[in-house]
């Protein structure tokens, strides 16, 4: 298989082959906090930042998950820490499964630092009734790298659920042994 020569990939978790992973709920602690916005909070959330996985809703936990907080491994946080992203705060979560009881502090919390501008629309797919930021719908995107800029991890400002990540960054997980995630070429993202 040909390595991919994209200098960034659009960040995603794989469904696992077998199971299916928890769903989580979150009540915020603060109606105004934003997680997914890329700017910092001007307090933190109390930790650990509590999630509850409602019965029947049990499964797997993922690697990261950007709803309704977003969450990762701290193998991953570790991986991109290591690789020296450094646009994230991250918040010990606490997973509790309110059928049994249990509860883990697997996955952190985080607020990626940081939104760009980066998508060239002239060479992309897309619609946008609210306007060119925040939640336009691509249906295969084109990043500028000169918008991009020195950025090896951001949340794309005119659609803030896509997570980006550089090729350099790819590679430092895929280094890791980290198997779980989907770098997914910008051309071929739907979000």
């Amino acid at each position: 298989m040909t390595e991919p020569s994209a200098a960034y990939f659009m960040l995603a978790c794989h469904s696992p082959e077998e199971g299916d992973h928890a769903q989580y709920s979150y009540e915020p602690d603060d109606e105004e906090r934003s997680w997914i916005i890329g700017q910092p909070f001007d307090a933190p959330p109390p930790v650990p930042v509590p999630v509850t996985v409602e019965p029947g809703e049990e499964g797997l936990q993922p690697e990261l998950t950007d709803v309704p907080v977003p969450l990762m491994s701290r193998r991953l946080a570790e991986c991109l820490t290591a690789a020296g992203v450094s646009n994230i705060d991250f918040y010990p979560a606490r997973v509790t499964e309110q059928a049994s009881g249990r509860s883990h502090d697997g996955l952190l919390a985080f607020n990626l630092i940081g939104l760009v501008a980066a998508a060239d629309l002239s060479r992309s797919t897309f619609s946008a009734p609210d306007g060119p930021l925040l939640s336009v719908d691509f249906d295969g995107l084109a990043i500028d790298p000169a918008k991009a800029g020195a950025a090896d991890m951001f949340r794309l400002a005119e659609s803030v659920n896509g997570i980006v990540v550089s090729r350099r960054v790819r590679q430092a997980i895929l280094d890791a042994g980290i198997t779980t995630l989907e770098f997914i070429l910008p051309e071929d993202w739907v979000g």
